[in-house]
């Protein structure tokens, strides 16, 4: 049997993803030939486990102990077809995504879909810029990851596409952005890493800042410091963020901590 007609099993890594689960797994209902959903959970405590367990063809493991890469290591140990894929459960798979994606699987170990993020705007990286891989819009064989050694907190999907590539295999970027990325935000915290985002400003047309110069000066809005703070301030606490979110991570890539 042609690999990409067989059944397909599908990865799905929980915690407290009550939110998009339901769609998550219907979508994989809808696109994938699914042959059993592998469900890694890290110690839900919402609805997760509920959800789960109403769908079909779900084998559902309880391991709060287990980190991202060992969660999905676990996931592909208990995979049986040849071709696994590892859906994020807060990624929502568009119509057609596996009719596009397994059109790319004749000739490498790896396929990964691009994705649209929904950060409250619409974000499409360009995922085929990027040397590492995101794991959770993919589709990978299941025997070269099974002798991997995967204990990482973190980035286990560049690891696994490090390791295949290594090997001589291949892996290839699809740019499609025929999956939904709706990760799990609380304020402005993305709570799977603890980054903070702040929006800010990054565009304001020449004609509306005149209109608003004027005015704002004419109602007395802000003083002249607020006015020279408001021009050199972003920079200055722009360098400061971007030193700041780099800083620890400079030190370690070059092995100085």
């Amino acid at each position: 049997m042609d690999a990409k007609d067989e059944m397909i099993d599908v990865i799905v890594r929980t915690k407290n993803s009550e939110e998009f689960l339901n769609e998550c797994l219907q979508s994989i209902y809808n696109e994938i030939p699914v042959g059993r959903i592998i469900i890694v959970d890290a110690g839900s405590t919402d609805k997760t486990l509920e959800i789960a367990s109403s769908f079909d063809k779900v084998d559902l493991y309880i391991e709060p102990d287990l980190n991202i890469g060992q969660a999905t290591k676990l996931g592909f140990s208990k995979a049986k077809s040849e071709w696994v894929a590892v859906i994020d459960s807060d990624i929502i798979l568009r119509e057609g995504w596996f009719v596009d994606m397994k059109s790319h699987m004749d000739k490498v170990e790896g396929v990964e879909g691009c994705r649209v993020d929904h950060y409250r705007f619409e974000i499409r990286p360009e995922c085929k810029k990027m040397n590492f891989s995101i794991l959770g819009q993919a589709l990978v064989k299941r025997e070269p990851i099974t002798n991997m050694n995967l204990d990482l907190p973190i980035s286990e999907d560049a690891a696994i596409k490090f390791n295949l590539e290594k090997q001589g295999m291949k892996w290839k970027k699809v740019d499609n952005h025929m999956a939904d990325h709706y990760p799990k935000i609380q304020g402005t915290t993305y709570m799977r890493t603890g980054r903070v985002y702040r929006p800010c400003v990054m565009h304001i047309p020449k004609k509306q800042q005149i209109v608003e110069g004027h005015i704002y000066r004419q109602y007395e809005m802000v003083t002249k410091k607020e006015v020279i703070s408001l021009l050199l301030g972003p920079p200055i606490r722009d360098a400061v963020r971007a030193f700041r979110c780099r800083f620890w991570f400079f030190l370690a890539y070059f092995k100085i901590i």
